[in-house]
């Protein structure tokens, strides 16, 4: 039978959370949302009884990856548009 662990995590501002899950990569999946940080610290013990403590790089996850991506480049797109409207206004004095 799998062990439930428990995990702390926290951000450079001292926020702390505790989350008991069976793996890192769940409990970081229910925690990324109260954190705006890149980085989040976390501590736990494993399954054969070491106490790890590590940094993990949020958001975790296919979904959260491929919107934060599509996001990066309508923004990146959108001040290209903007920037090519503003030197054909200058160009030609519309």
């Amino acid at each position: 039978m799998k062990k439930m662990r428990i995990f702390k995590f926290w951000n450079e501002s001292g926020d702390e959370k505790e989350k008991e899950a069976m793996s890192l990569k769940k409990a970081v999946m229910a925690v990324q949302g109260d954190y705006k940080d890149k980085i989040i610290g976390v501590e736990y013990t494993s399954k054969k009884g070491k106490k790890i403590v590590d940094s993990v790089k949020i958001p975790m996850g296919r979904k959260i990856r491929q919107s934060i991506e599509i996001e990066k480049r309508r923004a990146r797109l959108k001040a290209e548009r903007e920037q090519r409207q503003a030197e054909a206004k200058e160009r030609y004095g519309s």
